[in-house]
């Protein structure tokens, strides 16, 4: 298509352009900023808000039961490898025994080396095992209970020497009792901290009786930090589920809505998104005392069109009326397919003159349509057009602009050739 740009023709200065311009963009701006990006804003957080309220619970249970998974392998791998030491330590019982029952040990005791290769060797357990202490114990009372062997270094103040008494707390208690391998929770024990506890009983085959117990303890904080990791990843996990599902159904909720407001054919904005437009300048206008024009447009004899050949032809009249609408104008936020072969276009910041100028660029544009299948015929629209002033409403606006367009269709001699 070729733009007539003839100064006769279209009678807008470029101070006016220039203005016409500019606020043109004024507007469009604050239309994308102060409702469309507030709009997409405001649904997005909402979005985040409900998903994320909506994850929390399966969230909360997962790291619940992350937990207890956690707490029951801790506990299971350490009475594992409490069995595993009193295994070893009933293959010589009998030395374990006396070394249990002595009360003094010494360098010149005959049972000094047992206890010294056998610290070594639960050393190098513990070391393995990456437990916090391992240890064996034996009863003195309901109240105390007494270290025979430990696996801590001996020159650290963390070393319990043989014969050295402890506090027995209710699991080491039971376990006694019981002569059943157990575990216990994270509990305090005094003057050591946060532990949980494997216990193995230590059973002397011969006779069947229980010698002692041998104790593997993992700091609450062995488990805390693996917990805290698995926590770290399910809040980062949940966390980009949260934001890539609010940004899914977002954006599928924003195409809904342009597609609700976008005419399938022309792509111009349908009638429900004229009014939004139409009610928002209004505003504008209102509040800043700016002017702006509709213009309403008919294509002429469009039904002959139709009737002659066939509503495929006609469709692609009305796409081409469209983009040449859309040229003339350029404004594609304000051009609209009002209904049938009826368009409308809005021009902020338009006084008559203005308008007078789009409405001639637009029927130029048109005049200058070639369909293929119509040969050299050419179209005419019919244009009514109405500027704001204080005392026009919006149905005002559309019906003196609907009136100049009948007045318009009526009086012209166009048709096509």
């Amino acid at each position: 298509m070729q733009r007539v740009t003839s100064p006769c023709e279209y009678d807008i200065s470029r101070k006016d352009a220039y203005t016409l311009s500019n606020y043109n963009n004024e507007v469009i701006k604050t239309m994308s900023s102060g409702r469309i990006l507030t709009w997409k804003h405001t649904l997005f957080l909402i979005l985040l808000l409900i998903i994320g309220i909506a994850l929390t619970f399966p969230a909360l249970y997962l790291l619940k039961r992350t937990q207890t998974v956690l707490t029951e392998e801790t506990q299971s791998k350490a009475v594992d490898i409490a069995h595993t030491v009193s295994s070893f330590l009933e293959m010589d019982i009998g030395n374990y025994r006396k070394l249990s029952e002595t009360e003094s040990l010494t360098e010149k005791n005959e049972l000094w080396d047992y206890y010294q290769k056998t610290n070594g060797l639960m050393q190098s357990i513990k070391k393995k095992a990456d437990a916090t202490f391992i240890y064996t114990i034996r009863y003195r009372d309901d109240q105390t209970l007494g270290y025979v062997l430990d696996g801590e270094d001996p020159e650290t103040d963390l070393f319990s020497p043989h014969g050295s008494t402890d506090e027995m707390n209710s699991i080491e208690l039971l376990a006694f009792q019981t002569e059943q391998p157990m575990a216990s929770d994270v509990i305090r024990a005094p003057g050591w901290g946060l532990f949980l506890t494997g216990y193995s009983p230590i059973i002397d085959n011969r006779d069947g009786t229980m010698v002692g117990l041998v104790g593997v303890d993992y700091s609450a904080d062995f488990l805390w930090e693996r917990l805290k990791l698995i926590t770290r990843i399910l809040i980062i996990s949940f966390g980009l589920i949260t934001l890539v599902a609010s940004i899914a159904i977002e954006t599928l909720i924003i195409i809904a809505d342009e597609k609700a407001h976008t005419d399938e054919l022309t792509k111009l904005g349908n009638k429900r998104a004229f009014n939004r437009a139409l009610k928002h300048l209004h505003s504008q206008a209102t509040r800043y005392k700016r002017p702006y024009a509709l213009l309403l447009l008919d294509i002429d004899l469009f039904k002959n069109i139709n009737d002659e050949y066939g509503h495929p032809v006609g469709d692609k009249v009305l796409v081409a009326v469209a983009k040449a609408i859309l040229y003339a104008s350029d404004q594609e936020q304000f051009c609209f397919r009002y209904g049938g072969d009826e368009f409308a276009v809005l021009i902020p910041q338009a006084e008559n003159m203005q308008a007078l100028g789009v409405k001639r660029m637009i029927q130029e544009e048109v005049r200058n349509i070639i369909i293929p299948e119509l040969g050299t015929q050419r179209f005419a629209v019919s244009i009514g057009s109405k500027v704001w002033n204080k005392e026009s409403s919006i149905e005002d606006m559309i019906s003196e602009a609907d009136v100049n367009l009948y007045k318009e269709k009526r009086n012209s001699a166009s048709s096509l050739s």
